[in-house]
Order: C-alpha cells, then structure tokens, then sequence
C-alpha cells in the first residue's frame, strides 16, 4: 500500500481525527487566562494541558502500530474485537463510559474500570491476571497520586472519603 494509501486505514482514520481534534482542544487551553497564579504555578490550564500532551503520546502509539500493521490486503478478520476500526472504536466508547462513570463510581472504581477496559481492547496482559491487576492497581495509583497529590485535585469516591 502506497503512501496516501495507509493513511486511508480504517484503525488510523479515528486517531488522525482524535489529533485534530487534541490539536483544538490544547490551544483552547492555551487561551484560558488566568488570574492569581503566576509564570510556571499550576493553575486551570495545567490539566487540559497535560490531558492533550498525553492524548498526543497515546496517539502516537496507535498511529505507529497502525501504521507498521500489515496492510488491508493481508487475509485478516475485519470484525474481530481489535482489528480494524473496533479499537479505536472501543477506546471512545471507554471514554465516554469513564466520564460518565467518573462521578457516581468514584475515582478509583471508575479508573480501575476503563484502565481495565484499555488492557483488554490493547490485550496487555490478558493472560496473566496478577499481572494485569498490578499494572492496572499501578496505572490508577500513579495518576492518584499525579492529580491528588501532586496537583492538589479533589476526586469523587465511591463513599465520599478520601480514596
């Protein structure tokens, strides 16, 4: 497949437009003023800015694999879980199960949850269970302590305490 050829890839389509769409939404947060905090503090922008530059690197990951993935002509399963437009299909459907989970189930359930969901939709280790809890326990510990800790940021619980 030539050039323009692999950039017309059902699984690189979705991530091509989620860039566009990052590429908006970081310079939105450049455009957030703000009004007590000064050069270098953290203040409102901090977030959205570091939710873009890690939307960019995960992007990248996926449109790397997807571009080093064999081409459409290579007898594949088109509606397998996976391939094709299923996971970054998967990836949005996570998302948005997330943000409207994120409240009600608290942070800790809500991030185990689409952690979870991300390990089965990239299949990391999925065959070895330990494992694949200890990296998910370890992904929602580190952005805990990232946001709670670092940041300062209040998140929901499940029980209203501190976790």
């Amino acid at each position: 497949m030539g050039g323009s050829g692999r950039f017309l890839k059902p699984g690189l389509l979705l991530p091509l437009f989620l860039l566009v769409l990052t590429t908006i939404y970081i310079t939105a947060a450049f455009d957030i003023r703000v009004q007590f905090a000064g050069d270098g503090d953290i203040g409102p922008r901090s977030i959205p800015i570091l939710a873009a530059l890690c939307m960019y690197a995960a992007l990248l990951v996926v449109i790397v694999q997807e571009w080093r993935a064999p081409s459409e002509d290579a007898p594949e399963d088109e509606d397998a879980p996976g391939t094709g437009i299923w996971r970054p299909l998967g990836v949005v459907v996570a998302t948005a199960a997330y943000i409207l989970l994120f409240r009600p189930l608290g942070y800790t359930l809500a991030t185990l949850g689409f952690v979870g969901a991300l390990f089965v939709l990239f299949q990391f280790e999925t065959r070895r269970p330990l494992f694949f809890a200890l990296y998910a326990l370890a992904v929602t510990a580190v952005f805990y302590g990232l946001f709670a800790g670092i940041f300062g940021v209040r998140l929901p619980s499940l029980t209203g305490g501190v976790l």
